[in-house]
């Protein structure tokens, strides 16, 4: 399970003022993100392919009546359009130095997870829906930015944290 950590409480404070009736959480961890959506959201929708985390954040959440947390990959298994769909995914590239966490690598350029949730727009995403996720200046970014503009998405930068040694970026996609 994904602790709560400074990428967090950023893109929680980008996205505390979103409203609406359908939002989705990809990856939701301990359920922090998803605590602020179904505040503020009608019906929310959480993902996380670990079992751990949906079950911890099953019983974090259970004062909300418009939740429902389900244990699989991105979002497979769901045919529905949501108003936004928010995730703080894996961005780190993996050199294979360490053991492979899925918690925290992104696959090997570090955006390959961000790419299949990017892949959503088409599915469930509302005409007037947004994605928003973090993404890392150690990962292959250019190959989003490929991405979004093959797709003639649009991308705006929300909001920029300088770390010692990386710059986090929160981005909002949008049709």
């Amino acid at each position: 399970m994904y602790i709560p950590s400074d990428d967090t409480f950023f893109i929680a404070d980008m996205i505390r003022d979103y409203k609406g009736d359908y939002a989705l959480e990809i990856g939701i961890g301990s359920g922090y993100l998803t605590n602020i959506l179904c505040k503020n959201f009608k019906f929310v929708i959480g993902t996380d392919i670990d079992f751990t985390s949906t079950k911890h954040s099953k019983d974090q959440l259970k004062q909300f009546n418009n939740k429902f947390l389900l244990c699989c990959n991105i979002c497979e298994p769901i045919n529905l359009s949501f108003d936004i769909i928010v995730s703080n995914p894996p961005y780190l590239p993996f050199d294979n130095k360490y053991s492979y966490d899925k918690k925290i690598y992104g696959g090997i350029k570090g955006v390959e997870i961000t790419l299949n949730i990017l892949k959503l727009f088409k599915f469930n995403l509302k005409d007037f829906g947004k994605i928003i996720f973090i993404v890392s200046s150690l990962s292959d970014n250019a190959q989003l930015e490929e991405y979004i503009i093959l797709n003639n998405l649009n991308k705006k930068i929300l909001a920029k944290k300088k770390l010692f040694y990386e710059t986090l970026e929160i981005w909002e996609i949008t049709i």
